[in-house]
């Protein structure tokens, strides 16, 4: 299998997208070599927009049709058809053509920019962003900054119709639907005459692979995961990989896990190490830190989220924590606290990378994922409201009788990755354990190591492993946690021949939370259509809500969606489902306040809004990985719902589904939390 795999990672099939790519990348170095510094950086971020972490622009499509309609002079009313049922669901598109039957730029028109000018325009514009990284702010001062219409038009003005809709998708961070252009824009032959076969998009690994014919650059990416600092290794002429550091201030790439399907189909994977070892997987958001202790002695935190994206800010409440737990001084607004331990000497020297998973706690336990949300403390140095009311005692509390002070954020450290200048992502796992735990102070309740348990070689006994393994998930399970994540003792950090795999009880078929919910409404929404390659006609998300007033038999039915579900049909499913709800005669939202045609009412809680609400509920069995709120909701819901069944209505009616009532009840002991109000029910 590792050899199978290693030969598959060398030899990459070509398919159009990649020959013309090549073919691009080829004309580019003939015509313009030696290519200029920094241009491999400037091309990909271009043509790889979503994976560009440093341009943060703030703008969408409402957003985008305003700054064009004043780029171009024209009235906003033009721009409005772009997610109409008979179009792509493409700003891009509509821009050329807007401005093709406008006649004000000529199709003969070039661009007079340069791909490292409409770069610099890029720049300029992402700066008017407090999302963009730091160095897009530094080199754009905010004395010096014009507004994002004087940039617009800079930028516009300057390119021909083809590339005004590129430019358009690039701001948009999505370039997919010019690039892979749809045949089909109705429902039923967008879904049912789809060839998956047809269309091969472009990857970034394999992008990186055909720019630099070595093969460096993406295994550059691996380890400074940034288009900027992975290209300019690449274009320094870094002769091996091994040449290539790790460094502090640039992210490391995070592993892509497997998914194990049950206990055996895990182990399988990774068949047939001697030693592997089940992780408890903790319910936080990701953190890769990295500190730098300074000539003074303090030391300065950098923090990048799951997607790359630099977190430092945003993080602010756990860099104390961080200092405490490598025995590093702390801040002088923090120095006299007694929340940290201050009184260890320092771990570290100079320079240490960290994975940690960032998690609420609640005494010394790990409580629920939508805890940490409230707790955090800054947002680009902006203060988060707690909207919660204070009880007597001061605290606030939530609409479920939890005091919010009884919460607190902290770290699960599960990695060690960079250590005094020196690389450990070749290290064995075993080896970077060690060095994680001789690397941390531990303190429960703010900064603990994951807990971990031996699975015995799977070499000399396949079934005591197995056995092993279901008592390991299933005390887990009995917990109320996440699942496990499995590591192979002598893996490397990302290593692609031992991944790491994944156990959650969702991944198993028939497992998971299921329950019986009703679809009230449905709607296209781009980034699930641009997956499924589906044009606005195709409903891909379906709003979910429950009776509020299920006892009252006289009332009329009280529905309440919050949540919506986009996963778990087929196409040939989607589009059954599709036309079941055309059939119906469907409401447009819009319409909905004017018209007196539903039999019952219905609140939409969620922040986007359906296109269209059912006239009859339509009863739908949902399938989850447990329960959770978000924000400021007083309900709990699946987290990553699928729909698994849809209940013909001469079958099972809407009725039979279950209330808000009933699904916190059954959320309340799945989460492990006794309900507030168990006593009436029982």
């Amino acid at each position: 299998r590792r050899a199978q795999a290693s030969r598959s990672s060398k030899h990459i099939k070509d398919y159009p997208a990649l020959v013309k790519f090549k073919l691009w990348v080829a004309r580019l170095h003939s015509q313009f070599a030696p290519l200029p510094e920094g241009t491999t950086a400037i091309c990909l971020r271009l043509l790889f927009p979503e994976d560009d972490i440093t341009r943060k622009y703030d703008i969408q499509e409402p957003r985008m049709t305003t700054l064009l309609a004043k780029s171009f002079g024209l009235d906003m009313s033009k721009f409005e058809g772009w997610q109409h049922e008979e179009t792509s669901g493409c700003l891009g598109d509509e821009l050329a053509l807007v401005l093709d039957k406008s006649c004000i730029v000529d199709k003969d028109f070039e661009t007079r920019l340069s791909i490292a000018e409409v770069a610099e325009l890029l720049d300029e514009l992402a700066a008017l962003s407090p999302y963009s990284h730091n160095s897009i702010h530094r080199k754009h001062p905010k004395a010096h900054r014009r507004s994002r219409a004087n940039v617009m038009q800079s930028l516009f003005r300057r390119l021909s119709l083809f590339d005004a809709a590129v430019v358009t998708q690039i701001i948009l961070k999505d370039l997919r639907p010019l690039l892979y252009p749809l045949t089909e824009l109705h429902y039923s032959a967008a879904l049912v005459n789809f060839n998956t076969a047809a269309v091969t998009m472009l990857t970034k690994e394999h992008a990186m692979r055909a720019w630099n014919t070595q093969g460096l650059l993406p295994k550059f990416f691996r380890v400074r995961a940034t288009f900027d600092a992975a290209g300019a290794l690449a274009e320094k002429g870094t002769s091996s990989y091994c040449d290539a550091q790790p460094a502090i201030g640039f992210p490391i790439a995070v592993p892509k896990s497997e998914k194990g399907q049950s206990c055996p189909h895990a182990l399988g994977l990774l068949f047939p190490v001697e030693t592997v070892w089940a992780e408890t997987k903790y319910d936080g958001e990701r953190a890769q830190i990295h500190v730098k202790v300074r000539a003074d002695g303090g030391s300065d935190i950098t923090i990048f989220s799951k997607s790359r994206r630099e977190s430092t800010d945003d993080r602010v409440a756990v860099h104390e924590i961080i200092r405490a737990a490598l025995g590093l001084r702390l801040a002088k607004a923090t120095a006299g606290s007694s929340r940290f331990n201050t009184s260890k000497p320092p771990n570290i020297k100079h320079t240490i990378i960290l994975d940690a998973e960032m998690v609420a706690f609640c005494g010394d336990k790990v409580a629920e994922f939508y805890h940490i949300s409230p707790l955090i403390g800054g947002v680009r140095g902006r203060r988060r409201v707690v909207t919660n009311v204070p009880n007597d005692d001061g605290d606030t509390e939530s609409d479920d009788g939890i005091v919010e002070s009884d919460f607190s954020l902290g770290l699960v450290f599960f990695d060690v990755l960079y250590l005094e200048g020196k690389s450990l992502l070749e290290h064995s796992y075993t080896d970077r354990r060690k060095i994680l735990e001789s690397m941390i102070y531990v303190r429960p309740g703010k900064a603990i190591l994951a807990a971990r348990y031996l699975v015995p070689s799977s070499t000399s006994s396949s079934t005591q492993a197995e056995d092993t393994l279901r008592w390991i998930f299933a005390y887990h399970l009995a917990g109320h946690e996440e699942g496990l994540v499995l590591k192979a003792a002598e893996s490397v950090y990302n290593d692609y021949r031992l991944p790491w795999v994944k156990l959650k009880k969702d991944y198993i078929p028939g497992h998971g939370d299921c329950v019986d919910m009703v679809i009230l409404g449905a709607s296209w929404e781009k980034v699930r259509g641009r997956s499924l390659r589906a044009p606005p006609s195709v409903y891909t998300t379906f709003f979910i809500g429950a009776l509020e007033n299920k006892e009252e038999s006289s009332s009329k039915p009280k529905f309440h969606s919050y949540f919506t579900v986009a996963y778990g049909l087929n196409r040939e499913q989607l589009e059954d489902l599709n036309f079941k709800i055309r059939s119906t005669d469907p409401i447009p939202f819009s319409d909905l306040k004017s018209k007196d045609g539903l039999e019952f009412e219905v609140t939409f809680s969620a922040i986007s809004k359906p296109t269209v609400v059912l006239r009859t509920p339509l009863l739908v069995e949902l399938f989850g990985a447990g329960f959770t709120k978000a924000a400021h909701s007083q309900h709990y819901e699946l987290r990553f719902p699928r729909i698994t069944k849809i209940h013909r209505p001469n079958e099972r009616s809407w009725t039979e589904s279950m209330s808000l009532a009933e699904l916190n009840v059954i959320a309340f002991e799945c989460v492990g939390r006794e309900h507030p109000e168990k006593e009436m029910y029982d």
